[in-house]
């Protein structure tokens, strides 16, 4: 029985490993997508950010630079905080390739109490996680994202097929995910008054030995425009990983 289990679960990882699939990144947004976040329960807004994406040329190369920065009340602690993200991505043949990123929270006195930096070693093969006081290592999957790059990839997914889209992905924990993709189908929200046909998106995460507890972790959808092009239009999730606030999250005109 041990060594069938055995084999089940290698069988497994490798099925997930063999059809995690790369986004064709073609649309990149010009314009930048400004957000407001609410508590799911409550209602309540808890804070706001600014999000812009822009290719650059270095080295004779391409670039994406993801940029976020917001404030307000994030994280469990709910107190008053600025941060700023930055990724960059090598931008060639509508594919993304993480190659670096920048997470920075500080303080209401303008003080940091949050830094990580993170470097995708694409020679090693590593992923390289610097906190204040830590670091952590991880294996780098081909068509890995980060939650900035995840953003831009999505307003490019395939919204008309039907089956699962399987990828790898760093959260801001940081942790490593493999992340199923289910498309829902349509739905019309109100929107400022305006409804609008949008296509909807959940998104799972394989919890590995802890999917145990999946029936209780919060559900995560995405909502973007069926008319292209396909702008993100809403979120709802929990804010940046596991055992954090489940929250709602509005693009605004």
């Amino acid at each position: 029985m041990k060594k069938m289990l055995s084999i089940f679960i290698i069988c497994s990882l490798f099925a997930v490993t063999a059809y995690a699939e790369i986004f064709n990144v073609i649309y990149v947004s010009k314009k930048p997508t400004n957000i407001t976040t609410y508590n799911k329960d409550s209602g309540k807004m808890v804070w706001r950010s600014r999000n812009t994406a822009a290719t650059f040329k270095a080295d004779g190369k391409n670039y994406l630079r993801i940029v976020e920065e917001g404030s307000g009340q994030y994280g469990n602690d709910k107190k008053y905080k600025t941060w700023r993200s930055e990724s960059v991505y090598f931008y060639q043949n509508n594919t993304m390739v993480p190659q670096s990123s920048r997470l920075e929270f500080k303080d209401k006195d303008n003080v940091t109490v949050s830094l990580m930096t993170t470097v995708y070693d694409q020679k090693t093969k590593t992923v390289k996680c610097r906190m204040l006081n830590d670091k952590k290592e991880f294996e780098l999957k081909e068509g890995m994202l980060d939650k900035n790059g995840l953003g831009v990839a999505l307003e490019n997914y395939p919204f008309e097929r039907k089956n699962d889209f399987i990828f790898p992905m760093m959260t801001d924990e940081p942790a490593f995910y493999n992340m199923t993709l289910v498309n829902r189908g349509t739905e019309e929200l109100t929107v400022n008054s305006k409804t609008i046909e949008c296509y909807k998106i959940q998104m799972v995460p394989d919890l590995g030995f802890l999917g145990i507890f999946a029936p209780f972790v919060p559900k995560t959808y995405f909502w973007y425009k069926a008319a292209s092009p396909h702008d993100f239009v809403r979120y709802e999730g929990l804010e940046s990983g596991l055992n954090t606030p489940y929250i709602v999250m509005k693009a605004e005109d």
